[in-house]
């Protein structure tokens, strides 16, 4: 039997955390196939692809603040404008182009001419909020236009192609029952399941001991939409002085800690907590709904979660938690103290109902990844 030739597959990784992390063990599968994989990766996280076989073709970005526009819309230009540079100055030639689901596939394809482009999604998007896209929507795409006519090019506003990839497959890192009906989907998507998570040693130097006498929650509302200070402190008055619960709060880096003054004696607060080795202790998790959190408490650790979802896809997932039964959703507009008590006990009082659905969600998850060889084999011919 003949061998088939190798394919120069280049996949140009994205910017966020929760897009980066669950990306490293499907750069490992790619390679695993036999492929030349090339991966356009930023300095930030160029240290995490390093061990996967893939050969690195490391960028820095231009961090000169750009006036009236989000953080995460001055990542995403960013790293756009890095990309394109480096892809203008790129001479090898690509059969297959893999993109982030924030890239437009097609668009950053007149330059590399590869002759299949394939996104990468966490999960397909079915909407961003109307009113969050009217406020900033003009803005990157008017900073977009000078790549476009630079490039030569035809991008898209990333909020269009979040909804609307602009590629010929799409493959997607959860399970088909996961994805939200809302999402509009079809014969071009791929489920293949959510990646495993990286083996993090044990950091003995974070300053936290757990009560033994006491539940653990753990709070977090992730990386990059965590500055919603009034819940942090919501949480701590449901829970300050309780003999039943101990708290810890992971409330972002850019945080300054002293807008909590001096936290009750069972309330713990930080700007980073190892998320998963917190999580290996915590009875209950209060989350924002990405979907790296998601799967990391049920597939991990088999854990339901209250979800209190802060903005896009957050909403999807929640959605879907509360279609399964695997935990309690909070509408962040309407959460109190009482609420977050009724949740948490919820949790607690109703625990194995919560873990049945859980299970489901899990055997969906493992289905998927099974099926994650055959399908990149299938489209990767």
């Amino acid at each position: 039997m003949i061998k088939e030739k190798s394919k120069n597959i280049l996949y140009i990784l994205g910017f966020l955390e929760g897009h980066i992390t669950s990306t490293i063990k499907l750069v490992e599968d790619l390679v695993s196939l036999g492929h030349n994989i090339y991966c356009y990766v930023s300095e930030q996280y160029a240290e995490r692809f390093k061990n996967t076989g893939a050969k690195l073709e490391v960028f820095s970005i231009n961090k000169e603040p750009l006036s009236e526009i989000s953080y995460p819309d001055f990542i995403m230009f960013r790293n756009l404008e890095s990309i394109l540079s480096q892809a203008a100055k790129d001479k090898k030639k690509y059969d297959y182009l893999l993109v982030d689901s924030l890239f437009d596939g097609k668009a950053i394809n007149k330059i590399f001419k590869a002759s299949t482009v394939i996104s990468i999604h966490t999960l397909q998007h079915s909407y961003f909020p109307e009113d969050f896209v009217k406020q900033i929507e003009k803005k990157i795409v008017k900073l977009m236009s000078s790549l476009n006519k630079k490039y030569n090019i035809d991008l898209k506003s990333p909020y269009e192609i979040v909804a609307h990839p602009n590629a010929d497959y799409k493959l997607v890192l959860t399970s088909k029952e996961f994805q939200s009906s809302k999402a509009q989907i079809d014969d071009s998507f791929y489920f293949i399941g959510p990646s495993s998570f990286e083996e993090k040693p044990i950091d003995k130097s974070f300053p936290f001991k757990k009560d033994s006498s006491k539940k653990l929650i753990y709070i977090s509302l992730g990386t990059l939409f965590n500055d919603n200070i009034e819940f942090f402190k919501l949480c701590i008055k449901a829970f300050a002085f309780s003999k039943e619960f101990q708290l810890i709060l992971s409330v972002g880096k850019a945080c300054d800690l002293k807008v909590f003054g001096n936290p009750p004696d069972n309330v713990y607060i930080y700007n980073f907590v190892p998320q998963n080795q917190i999580l290996k202790e915590a009875e209950i998790f209060i989350s924002h709904g990405g979907l790296n959190s998601i799967n990391e408490s049920l597939l991990m650790f088999k854990k339901p979660l209250i979800v209190v979802p802060q903005f896009s896809d957050q909403f999807d997932n929640a959605g879907q938690i509360k279609l399964f039964e695997a935990g309690i959703v909070l509408e962040k507009e309407k959460v109190n103290e009482e609420a977050i008590k009724n949740a948490v006990n919820s949790l607690i009082v109703e625990e194995e109902k919560y873990k049945r659905g859980v299970q489901k969600i899990v055997e969906s998850f493992e289905k998927a990844k099974n099926e994650r060889k055959s399908i990149l084999e299938k489209i990767l011919i």
